[in-house]
């Protein structure tokens, strides 16, 4: 390599040193930080892991509920749901309320499901 490139490779990485560095404290906030820019301070909710339709839920999607509650109720240990369902209450009740909701919003149920999708867990927790 000639001494010329070697010269403009030279030049070329300097300028691209000052671009950054310009660009580098043109992010500083105007409040008087020093090359510090604001984050948000609000944190995004997170979604609900769990959605619920809006409208009245049909009668046989509401036994569908609690029959899907029931059963995975009665053939998986209490610890296990509540790790799946990521409940802090690991309570039976807990628990429950959670298997509830979680099949209600698989079967796009509204709120009026939960309930029976609560109480099969319950019951299939009996069972077992």
């Amino acid at each position: 390599m000639g001494n010329r490139t070697r010269l403009i490779f030279i030049g070329l990485g300097l300028l691209l040193a000052v671009v950054l560095v310009v660009g580098g404290v043109s992010a500083t906030t105007d409040d008087g930080d020093s090359g510090t820019s604001v984050a948000a301070e609000t944190t995004p909710a997170e979604p609900d892991p769990y959605p619920l339709g809006s409208s009245p839920t049909p009668e046989n999607v509401r036994i569908s509920v609690y029959e899907r509650a029931y059963s995975e109720c009665a053939s998986t240990d209490l610890k296990l749901l509540a790790a799946k369902y990521k409940v802090e209450d690991t309570s039976k009740e807990g628990v429950a309320a959670a298997v509830g909701r979680a099949w209600a919003s698989y079967f796009d149920a509204g709120q009026d499901a939960v309930g029976g999708g609560r109480d099969g867990c319950l019951q299939g927790f009996s069972q077992s």
